[in-house]
Formats: structure tokens, C-alpha cells, sequence
């Protein structure tokens, strides 16, 4: 990222002459670009006076590669996909056909759109969400109450084209629907958000669900949130238009998570034990790895070793370090080795269209194949050595386990806050939105690992991405 900056820093200056004043204005704007901002608030009145008159620089209807707009300054690329939300969604208001179901897990929200489309069975009707997982989870969800249809990634959805960033659905070329219905919306970042909605033909009815708590997208934006509390502000009280489930029905299964999970987002966690949360330190956390993934070492059926997948996962805030992905990863693969265990767990790690198996997909391999589920219970395979590039997944991210849910996980935070960034890793910003997202993932049980004070620390701490969606 930082050889980008340099190369965009670079041509500002050579093909427009930037002032010293403008390139640090730029420099800024892109770091905050990489840190998931939109745009870079100015109120300094010089570098106001100098951005208005570097040719550079451009209004909102010009096209030049930074864009200020009242005291916003912007990339280019992303002030078209942020103008081009705001204005489809101000379309689609217009004629309410918009509809924002968000709440926490448990609430209701697969329910509440369930309820919709049992009367709606007519129409034409597409289902999606970000990622494979998080697709077959909605479609598993709404099967349960009657509603088989199939639900698909995001790229299946638009049309992926070969070495492009482009879909086949667009504008000009919109998808053929009259409802769409979108799950785990708060994956998503700006530009996925802009090619979706440019879509959406006129007279369809989107659905956007999501937990607006929840972490935002990898990259740029915090699209979804920000459309939440735009939707607050203008449309609270109109159900049809913004519903807000605050009941969670799970939580008699897990009182626990529940009240955790709200302790977190308010900033008053005090104590992470309590009837469904087990916290331990640090040298107790080593020991139970033998004993969290035991069963799935002695398991010989394909089916057996994928249904253990939904019961159980590690999350981890970091890659690096002693609690990151990357030694628990290797100190598992070393204990199946060890026991002789038929298969191990994989996360794929590229998206590969011919193979429709998508980054964040989990499976698990022999000295084959690997494993996937592509339905409710349908189960294919993959000869070992045609895959796609993959990881161990005995522990994941926490960014990675999005969309999905568990019987039981095991949350695993850093025994230092910059643990991550010694090691040469990006820095990965320790938040409530993330440790929320992490305990949310379990629906029975949660256990948590790692230094109490960098916990605590993370949840007075918030996602704060920049954005002119207002």
C-alpha cells in the first residue's frame, strides 16, 4: 500500500504540480483511505485555500483525480461510488423500495424476511450475500422456514468477468428481479456496495439485512452502518422502510453471550466469565487445543468431519504472534500429524470462479481431497492438488469468520495490543466491533483468551471510518 501511495503521491506532482501543502492533504487522505476511510475532513483554511485552486483538485461535478466537496476530500474513484450510492438510494426511497432489517444474531432478521417472501413466492426473487459461507447460511435459514430458493455470492450474483473489476450486471444491463434480498450487508465494502446497487432494476424491492454493530468491511467503508444511521435519522418509526430488531431470541439458549455481547458494545465489560463465557489466561489456553479439536482427529467420515466445523472454531484477532492464526495453526497441524488424523481443516484463500470456491470458504482435507458443502447437505469434492491457494483453519480470523456461526468458539486477543505490528504484520485495529463480532459467532459457548487489559482496551474503542453517506 505504501509503494501505491508513493506512485499516486508521485504523478500528483509531476502531471499537475502539486504544492507542498496539497501533497500532504493527498498523502493523508490516502492513509486514511487505507485505514477504511472514504474521505479526509479539512477545516484548516490554508490547505482549503490551496485545494480550491490546485488543478489537481475538482468539484463534485469535474473529474480530476482528488474531489472536494464541502469539507470533504476524496479520491476520485471513491466519490463516484459514493455519489452513486447516495443517488440509488435516494431513487429507490423515492419510490420505497428500499428496506433496512438490522439487528444483532438471534433477533430475527432471516425470520422477518421469511415472513415477507412466503407471500411473495411468485415473483421473481434473488437471494445473496457476500461470501460462499454467508450464502449458504441464508439459504439454509430461509429453508428452514419453507423458502427454498438458492442464495449466491455477491461476484455469482453480478455477473464475475474474467481479470476485471467490472460485472456483467450493471446500470446499463440490470439484474432480472422484482425482490432482492442481501444478508450480512456489513461485509460489504464502498465499490461492492456502488456495482450492487447500480444493479437493481427500477420497480425490485432490495432488502439490505445486517447486524450494524457488527465489524465493518476489509476494505474501504463502513457502508452499511453508515446507511443505518442515515436511515435513523430520516425513517425511525417506518418499519417498511428501516426495522431495527432489538429482541434476541437465542438468548435463552445463551444468556451469557447475550449480555457480553451488549456489555461491549456499551463499554461497561467489567468481568469476562459468566454462565455461557470462559475467560483464561494465556498459559491455560495452550492446553485445551488438544482438547477443543480431539474429536475431530479420530473422526474417518468425510460428512462427520464437516458437521464438527459448524460446532466448533478458533478466532483470532491476528495473524501473528504466540495467539495469532499462524502458531496456533501450525501447533495444530503438528498435534494432527502427531495423531494420525484423517482430515484437517482448510480455508480457502482466493477466489476461484471455474471451481466456485470463494475466499473464506472452509472445508477440510485428506491426503486427497478436499471438502466442501455446496447445499444444505450436499457435499463436493476437490482433488487436493487442483485447489485453490488455502491456509490451515483449525483458528481464523476474526474478519474471516463473518457470516458465519458455532456451537462453541474460542475468542483469541494478542497478549499485546502491537503484537501484530512487531512481527511485520498490518496493523489490525483491536475494537469493540471486532471482539463483539468474535463472541457473537457462538451460539451456545464462548471462550476467551488473552491479556485482560488488551481486552478491556478494545472495548472502549470503536471503528471510526470517515464517510459522506449522511
Amino acid at each position: 500500500m505504501e509503494r501505491l501511495r508513493e506512485f499516486l503521491l508521485k504523478y500528483l506532482e509531476t502531471q499537475y504540480g502539486i504544492s507542498k501543502v496539497v501533497k500532504d492533504c493527498a498523502e493523508r487522505v490516502l492513509v486514511k483511505l487505507e485505514k477504511g476511510s472514504i474521505c479526509l475532513k479539512i477545516e484548516n483554511k490554508v490547505e482549503v485555500e490551496e485545494l480550491k485552486k490546485s488543478l489537481a483538485v475538482g468539484t463534485k461535478d469535474e473529474i480530476r483525480p482528488l474531489i472536494f466537496d464541502g469539507e470533504d476530500l476524496y479520491i476520485q474513484k471513491y466519490f463516484v461510488y459514493q455519489t452513486r450510492i447516495l443517488k440509488k438510494i435516494k431513487e429507490l426511497l423515492d419510490d420505497k423500495k428500499i428496506h433496512i432489517i438490522t439487528g444483532g444474531p438471534g433477533t430475527g432478521k432471516t425470520t422477518s424476511l421469511a415472513a415477507i417472501l412466503k407471500n411473495e413466492l411468485e415473483k421473481r426473487i434473488l437471494l445473496a450475500a457476500p461470501t460462499g459461507k454467508a450464502a449458504l447460511r441464508m439459504q439454509e435459514s430461509l429453508a428452514k422456514q419453507g423458502i427454498k430458493l438458492e442464495a449466491k455470492t455477491l461476484h455469482r450474483l453480478l455477473g464475475y468477468k474474467h481479470l476485471s473489476v467490472n460485472f456483467k450486471q450493471t446500470k446499463d444491463n440490470p439484474l432480472e428481479a422484482d425482490i432482492i434480498a442481501i444478508d450480512e450487508c456489513s461485509m460489504i465494502d464502498l465499490p461492492m456496495m456502488s456495482k450492487l446497487l447500480e444493479a437493481v432494476p427500477s420497480n425490485c424491492d432490495l432488502y439490505l439485512l445486517g447486524d450494524k454493530n457488527q465489524l465493518a468491511s476489509v476494505e474501504a467503508g463502513s457502508v452499511f452502518a453508515d446507511i443505518c444511521k442515515k436511515f435513523e435519522r430520516g425513517h425511525k418509526g417506518n418499519e417498511n422502510i428501516y426495522k431495527e430488531l432489538t429482541v434476541n431470541y437465542r438468548a435463552k439458549n445463551a444468556p451469557g453471550i447475550a449480555v457480553l455481547s451488549k456489555q461491549i458494545l456499551e463499554g461497561s465489560v467489567n468481568n469476562f466469565n459468566n454462565e455461557n463465557v470462559n475467560y483464561f489466561e494465556n498459559d491455560k489456553f495452550e492446553s485445551e487445543l488438544f482438547s477443543w479439536y480431539k474429536d475431530l482427529f479420530s473422526m474417518q467420515a468425510k460428512n462427520e468431519a464437516l458437521e464438527f466445523l459448524k460446532t466448533f472454531q478458533i478466532l483470532c484477532a491476528t495473524k501473528a504472534g504466540k495467539n495469532g492464526t499462524k502458531y496456533i495453526n501450525k501447533k495444530l497441524c503438528d498435534i494432527a500429524k502427531k495423531e494420525n488424523a484423517k482430515f484437517t481443516p482448510i480455508i480457502i484463500t482466493e477466489n476461484n470462479y471455474q471451481q466456485n470456491l470463494f475466499n473464506g470458504d472452509v472445508g477440510v482435507k485428506d491426503n486427497e481431497h478436499a471438502y466442501f458443502y455446496v447445499g444444505e447437505n450436499e457435499i463436493k469434492a476437490f482433488p487436493a492438488l487442483t485447489l485453490p491457494a488455502h491456509d490451515p483453519a483449525f483458528a481464523i480470523t476474526i474478519h474471516k469468520s463473518q457470516g458465519s456461526e458455532y456451537e462453541r468458539v474460542a475468542v483469541v486477543y494478542p497478549v499485546r495490543e502491537n503484537e501484530e505490528e512487531r512481527e511485520g504484520e498490518n496493523e489490525t485495529i483491536l475494537t469493540k466491533e471486532l471482539l463483539y463480532t468474535a463472541v457473537t459467532r457462538a451460539k451456545k459457548e464462548c471462550f476467551i483468551c488473552g491479556a485482560k487489559e488488551v481486552l478491556v482496551n478494545s472495548c472502549g474503542k470503536g471503528i471510526d471510518r470517515v464517510s459522506g453517506i449522511k
